[in-house]
């Protein structure tokens, strides 16, 4: 264990229930500005800014309290010198021979230099839709004035046509606009705008709408009756262009994998502090060893790549969070919080 502690890269910690130091590794040390003698006893608190370190000592007291490990948690935390780090953390429950917890094990890897290059793309992704999206629009005028003979009379035929490459360019144009608006939220910090919105009437009903046809086309029946959202009007306060991505993200996969005939259920439970929403559908479970992949970035086999990783950062920054997990009857659900205020 010693040498491992000395050799590794890696920020290796064992912290007692009160969230001391009792081993670390020499990296860990190092990262923290100190020597090895000097990090034993002492916690995060003497480390990193407060707001960083309360961070900390919660998910270690979930850990210890439920016994449940938390994997590869993506950071960002303070350096000694002020700059800032990224990264990638698992904690576990440390136990005694007896079974009993007795603090936490950590594991920390430095990510900066993955993030960096995810930040780099993302701005050559922001440049690039940008760029795309005027000539699309300004494509998509000018196939809707042919279509209605301003430039001369058209047949029927062709008048078809147009209309079926006009909708293809507006399609074309809500794909290009929906990622510059991922790349757009993953460079900012910002939640942006919030506004009171109808859950219903704002957000659900427009988007199953806008998947109308391929819901009918794969004879999918949506039930809200699993946690449903009851018949009054459920007001969130969130930004309304972030809340849509969400949902269309989250019921875009469900059609995707929800078989001919099969069911997607959308839903809403008071949890006191926060709602708690879910889309859940009747496909396949996801396996066990994908369930965190899905989350990372190009991890997805979804057409859009970046998709949860996105969504799940908008629950986030809206002081909720988003994840995955089995219906009773083995089937996909992605559940998701939001703050009442």
């Amino acid at each position: 264990m010693m040498a491992l502690l000395g050799h590794t890269e890696d920020s290796i910690f064992f912290k007692d229930m009160d969230g001391r130091f009792v081993l670390v590794s020499e990296a860990k040390a190092r990262r923290s500005g100190v020597e090895l003698k000097d990090m034993v006893g002492k916690t995060d608190f003497d480390f990193l800014p407060r707001e960083e370190a309360v961070r900390c000592r919660e998910d270690e007291i979930f850990v210890m309290e439920t016994g449940e490990a938390i994997l590869d948690k993506e950071e960002e935390l303070t350096r000694p010198d002020g700059t800032h780090t990224w990264v990638s953390v698992s904690k576990f429950p440390w136990k005694h021979s007896d079974g009993e917890i007795i603090g936490v094990i950590g594991i920390s890897r430095d990510i900066s230099k993955r993030k960096n290059l995810e930040h780099h793309i993302l701005q050559m992704l922001s440049m690039a839709t940008h760029d795309m999206r005027s000539p699309i629009i300004s494509i998509a005028s000018t196939i809707k004035l042919l279509a209605r003979g301003r430039f001369g009379a058209v047949s029927e035929s062709v008048k078809q046509t147009l209309n079926d490459v006009f909708n293809r360019m507006v399609k074309l144009e809500k794909i290009v606009g929906e990622y510059l608006t991922k790349s757009c939220v993953m460079n900012s910090s910002r939640i942006g705008r919030k506004e009171r919105l109808d859950l219903r009437e704002d957000i659900i009903d427009p988007l199953l709408e806008e998947f109308s046809q391929e819901i009918e086309n794969g004879e999918i029946l949506i039930d809200n009756r699993l946690g449903g959202i009851p018949g009054d009007r459920i007001l969130i306060s969130a930004n309304k262009n972030w809340l849509v991505i969400v949902y269309r993200n989250l019921f875009s996969n469900a059609i995707r994998y929800t078989p001919r005939g099969g069911v997607i259920a959308y839903g809403f439970e008071d949890k006191g502090q926060v709602y708690q929403l879910n889309v859940f559908n009747s496909g396949q479970s996801i396996p066990e060893e994908k369930r965190q992949s899905i989350f990372e970035m190009y991890e997805s086999e979804s057409s859009t790549g970046i998709g949860l990783t996105v969504i799940r950062e908008l629950v986030r920054r809206h002081g909720g969070d988003l994840w995955y997990e089995d219906s009773p009857g083995g089937h996909p659900n992605f559940v998701f919080t939001l703050p009442k205020e």
